[in-house]
C-alpha cells in the first residue's frame, strides 16, 4: 500500500499547485478584463460629455447668431449685446456657464469670474505649465475642439478636472468656450472599481475555499479507498480486477461519447452568459468590450468544433429541422466556409430514424466534413442517404486527394475522429467502412433495418435530391 499511498499524495500535491496557478490565472486575467472595462467606461462617459458640450455650444451659437450676424446693429452694440447674453446662458445648476475671450486673450464673458472681463489671459497657466487660454484659442481657430484641464468649480469652490470646448466667432476673432466639470465621471470610475475590487477578492475566496475543500473530499475519499482495499482479501481482488476492467473500458467508451456533450452545453452556457453581459452592455449604452467579442468569436468556434464528436445529447438543428434538413444546412455551412462544392441527396421519409441514430449519421457527416477541409484539397462533396431493403445507408465521397489508411491506423493518427465514428455507429450495430485513393476518400456506414424505432420503412423512395448552385 505504500506505493499507491505516495503516488496519492503526489497527486494531490499536483492538484495544489494546478489550483494555485489557475487561481492566479483567475484573477489576473480578472483583472486586466476589469481594467480594460473601467477604460471602455471612461471613454463612454467622456463621450458622453463631449456630445453634450457640442449640443450646449451648437445652442450658445445659434442664439447669438441673430445679433452676431445683423449688420444693421453698429458692432459695438452688438458685441456688448452678445457678451450680455453668453452671462446668461446657464446650465446645469451653477456650474454650468459659457466664457469668451478675443484672440489676443483679454476676456470678454466669464459670468462666474467677472474680474476676469476685460483683463488679458494669454499667459495663464495651469498646473502642469499649460497655456490654458492659448490652447483653447487654438483649437477654436481649427474649427473647434476639446481641451482638458484643471479649473475652479463654482458649486465646489475647488480645481477640478474639467473637459473644454471652444469654437471661434471668425467675424469678430473672438473664442466662445464651454466645459464640464468631470468629478462625477471621477466618482463613478472609483466606485466601479472598489466594487470590482471587492468582487475579486471574494471570487478568490471562493475559489480557494472550493479548492482546499475539494482536495479535503479528495484526500477523505481515497483514505477510505485504500482502508477499505486493505480489508479485501487477494482472492476478492483478482475477481473483481477483470470486472473493474471491463466496466472501465465500458465507462470509457460511455464517456468518450458523452463527454463532449457536456463540453459543448459548458461552451454554450458561457456563450449565453457573454451574450447575456452584451446586451447589458448594449441597453446601458455601452460600447462592447473587443476582449468581450474576441471571446464570443472564439466560443463559436469552439462549440462548433467540439459538436462535431458529441453524439449522446442531439444538436438543436437536430431537434428543430430533423436530419434532412439538418444536413442541408451543415452543406450550406460547409460551402460558405470552404467554397467546395457539396450535393446532398436524401429519401424522403419522415421520423424514420431514432434520435440517437440521427445524431450518429450528423456527426458522421460533421466529422467527415471536418476532415475534407482539413486534409483533402477537394473541390466537391457528395452526401448521400439512401433506404435499401436490409436498412439504411450513409455515404460520403469526396474527389480529394485521398490517404493511406492502413499507415494512418498504425500510427493511431485517427484519435477521436474516425474510430470514434466506428465506435458510435458499432453501438447501433452497424457498420463502418472508409476507402481512400489518390481520387477520392469515400465513408460508408450502415444501419440495420432492426434498429430502427420505425419499422414501417416507406418503400417509396423518392429522391430528394439537393444541388446548391452555391456560386
Amino acid at each position: 500500500m505504500f506505493f499507491p499511498r505516495r503516488l496519492f499524495i503526489i497527486a494531490i500535491v499536483q492538484v495544489l499547485v494546478t489550483c494555485f496557478v489557475i487561481f492566479l490565472f483567475v484573477s489576473q486575467e480578472y483583472r486586466e478584463l476589469s481594467e480594460q472595462s473601467l477604460e471602455t467606461l471612461e471613454e463612454f462617459l467622456i463621450e458622453q460629455k463631449k456630445q453634450e458640450l457640442v449640443n450646449y455650444t451648437t445652442l450658445a451659437v445659434s442664439t447669438i447668431t441673430p445679433i452676431y450676424k445683423n449688420p444693421d446693429i453698429p458692432l459695438a452694440q452688438a458685441k456688448q449685446q452678445v457678451a450680455h447674453t453668453i452671462d446668461n446662458m446657464l446650465y446645469a445648476g451653477k456650474d454650468g456657464y459659457f466664457f469668451a475671450y478675443d484672440n489676443k486673450g483679454n476676456g470678454i464673458s466669464h459670468p462666474k469670474e467677472p474680474f476676469r472681463v476685460g483683463k488679458n489671459w494669454w499667459e495663464l497657466e495651469d498646473n502642469n505649465g499649460e497655456k490654458i487660454i492659448q490652447i483653447l484659442i487654438d483649437n477654436a481657430q481649427k474649427g473647434g475642439g476639446f481641451y482638458r484641464y484643471t479649473w475652479s468649480k463654482p458649486s465646489a469652490n475647488k480645481p477640478l478636472d474639467k473637459l473644454g470646448y471652444s469654437v471661434y466667432l471668425k467675424d469678430w476673432d473672438w473664442m466662445l468656450g464651454t466645459g464640464v466639470y468631470l468629478d462625477d465621471v471621477n466618482n463613478k470610475l472609483s466606485k466601479l472599481q472598489q466594487s470590482i475590487d471587492s468582487h475579486i477578492y471574494k471570487t478568490q475566496k471562493l475559489i480557494l475555499f472550493i479548492a482546499i475543500l475539494s482536495i479535503l473530499i479528495l484526500f477523505i475519499f481515497g483514505l477510505l479507498v485504500n482502508l477499505s482495499q486493505k480489508k479485501k482479501t487477494d482472492k476478492k481482488i483478482n475477481e473483481l480486477s477483470q470486472r473493474v476492467i471491463d466496466m472501465q473500458e465500458e465507462e470509457r467508451r460511455r464517456i468518450s461519447r458523452e463527454l463532449h456533450d457536456g463540453i459543448v452545453q459548458t461552451l454554450v452556457s458561457i456563450k449565453y452568459s457573454l451574450e447575456a453581459t452584451g446586451l447589458y452592455l448594449t441597453q446601458s449604452k455601452q460600447n462592447k468590450p473587443q476582449p468581450l467579442i474576441d471571446a464570443e468569436s472564439s466560443l463559436g468556434g469552439a462549440i462548433k468544433e467540439i459538436r462535431r464528436i458529441s453524439h449522446h445529447l442531439h444538436p438543436r438543428i437536430l431537434d428543430e429541422l430533423g436530419l434532412s434538413s439538418a444536413l442541408e444546412t451543415l452543406a450550406i455551412e460547409f460551402y460558405e466556409r470552404t467554397n467546395i462544392e457539396v450535393v446532398v441527396t436524401k429519401p424522403a421519409v419522415r421520423k424514420l430514424l431514432s434520435d440517437e441514430i440521427n445524431t450518429t449519421l450528423y456527426r458522421v457527416v460533421q466529422e467527415s466534413l471536418t476532415n475534407i477541409e482539413k486534409h483533402s484539397r477537394a473541390t466537391q462533396v457528395n452526401i448521400c442517404i439512401t433506404i435499401e431493403k436490409d436498412g439504411l445507408k450513409l455515404t460520403v465521397k469526396d474527389n480529394g486527394i485521398g490517404f493511406n489508411t492502413k499507415v494512418e491506423a498504425k500510427k493511431k493518427t485517427c484519435g477521436i475522429g474516425l474510430r470514434n465514428l466506428a465506435e458510435r455507429v458499432e453501438y447501433h450495430h452497424g457498420s463502418f467502412e472508409c476507402t481512400s485513393s489518390n481520387k477520392g476518400t469515400k465513408i460508408m456506414v450502415k444501419i440495420p433495418k432492426s434498429h430502427f424505432h420505425n419499422q414501417k420503412l416507406q418503400t417509396a423512395e423518392t429522391a430528394d435530391t439537393t444541388k446548391r448552385d452555391m456560386a
